[in-house]
């Protein structure tokens, strides 16, 4: 589904707060993470990341799945590429990389 002016808007709304953006550092260096690692590594409050793990999910930037008593959280690179991907193509990128 193509990105939308509103939903790139999230994304970069999530991305905004530091904690949010250190999360999402946390996830990229693994494949998942359960809530509570996140927390300790982030140093916050289960709390606290309930609510920048909502954000971050509303804005779909990560992915949450419930197995037994705890909730994982990983990366939706997809969504943070397709937001990014309108400001910056891939196809300039790669332009930009080739040697002259």
């Amino acid at each position: 589904m193509p990105s939308t002016p509103e939903s790139r808007a999230r994304v970069f709304a999530a991305l905004s707060d530091p904690t949010r953006l250190r999360i999402l550092e946390l996830l990229a260096d693994e494949e998942e993470l359960c809530g509570s690692q996140i927390a300790l590594r982030a140093g916050i409050s289960m709390a606290l990341l309930s609510h920048h793990w909502n954000v971050l999910a509303d804005a779909g930037v990560v992915q949450k799945v419930r197995r037994g008593q705890k909730q994982f959280c990983s990366l939706n690179r997809d969504a943070l590429e397709e937001a990014f991907e309108r400001l910056w193509p891939r196809r300039a990128l790669r332009s930009m990389l080739k040697p002259a």
